[in-house]
């Protein structure tokens, strides 16, 4: 691949991170006690279930992993003794010229997703205000939002964060990422770490799946007639014309 192209990947990988941190970050605080009670005992549990700091902790290591393949792209474009010196550090188990970091149609399809996911996610954080929260919480004077991507599906943000956990995977770990290419995966510890992060990243599509059934229910507690006439219009939960 020639260092023009190759170039392309930096930008790409950048609003990769953005996107991925964007939809991991909550735009409120959380909400109180009291409000996450009106989920009962099964919404404490799903709002707990993948506590903060592990977000947090994910979020981060994201953004380390994204900015090491960053860093062996520049690396390769712009060749010295330092960019050499960075090849042998991050890709312990390839030679300084045998790391082929490159643009993939695995890595495209990914950040399409990836990308198209964080911004609806943001979409969502804006339509819903005050309201959107990651933990399971009626708000005190909650309205129910019907209109913008709630109009589309009504749980867009879970469809949102799913498409940017699938696409994230894809960048990161397919074929001419940093990952998969730099040998790191060839150790029992490389993999085991990569297994772990990927996993956690494959959990959260579990939990929220969980979390829609609940979240329906409450709310057609809440609301009544108005969310079986939302229900009626917007029929479908997390795909349109599917699911």
């Amino acid at each position: 691949m020639s260092s023009s192209l190759l170039a392309v990947k930096v930008p790409l990988l950048f609003t990769a991170a953005v996107a991925n941190h964007v939809t991991f970050t909550s735009p409120n605080p959380p909400p109180d006690p009291k409000e996450k009670e009106r989920f009962g005992e099964t919404g404490k549990v799903l709002s707990t279930i993948r506590p903060p700091w592990i977000r947090r902790m994910h979020r981060d290591l994201t953004w380390g992993i994204i900015l090491c393949e960053m860093l062996v792209v520049l690396a390769t474009i712009y060749p010295s003794i330092v960019s050499k010196q960075i090849l042998v550090f991050l890709s312990p188990g390839r030679s300084a010229t045998g790391v082929q970091v490159r643009i993939t149609p695995t890595f495209l399809i990914g950040w399409i997703l990836l990308v198209a996911g964080g911004y609806i996610r943001y979409s969502c954080y804006r339509t819903l205000g005050r309201h959107f929260t990651f933990e399971l919480a009626l708000r005190d004077s909650h309205r129910l939002i019907t209109y913008g991507p709630y109009s589309v599906v009504r749980h867009p943000s879970y469809t949102a964060s799913m498409m940017a956990g699938v696409g994230l995977l894809l960048c990161v770990t397919g074929r001419g990422s940093w990952l998969a290419e730099s040998g790191l995966m060839n150790s029992l510890a490389g993999r085991l770490c990569v297994l772990t992060w990927a996993a956690e990243k494959i959990f959260v599509p579990i939990v929220m799946l969980l979390r829609v059934e609940k979240e329906d229910g409450a709310l057609r507690k809440e609301f009544g007639d108005q969310w079986e006439e939302w229900a009626k219009k917007t029929p479908y939960k997390l795909i349109p014309a599917v699911f």
